[in-house]
């Protein structure tokens, strides 16, 4: 049988494991809570349903492709006007050793 001292020596072994009253009181205070976010105000922030709407990894990647397509794409009409603009100026050369020849 549990004996009142026994009950004593429980009660102070769990006072020691347990939060009480006064402990709570340093913890958070009513003025603490307000400063947190309540159910309402994390109802207002971006549901799965909202991010459906945003771009997703593929479409980042898709459009990154496309882009760097057209890049390319760029890259190479300049090396072909670059190879016309070689030609031109070798014809300009051509042209002008033509009309010292011809006019003079």
């Amino acid at each position: 049988m549990i004996t009142d001292a026994d009950v004593k020596k429980i009660e102070k072994a769990f006072s020691k494991k347990f939060l009480t009253k006064d402990d709570a009181k340093g913890f958070l205070t009513k003025d603490d809570a307000k400063r947190f976010a309540t159910k309402d105000d994390l109802k207002r922030f971006a549901t799965k349903d909202d991010l459906k709407n945003y771009a997703t990894r593929d479409d980042l990647v898709n459009f990154k492709d496309s882009i760097l397509s057209e890049i390319i794409k760029l890259r190479e009409d300049i090396e072909v006007v670059i190879g016309y603009r070689d030609q031109i100026e070798d014809h300009d050369q051509r042209i002008g050793k033509l009309e010292t020849i011809v006019y003079h």
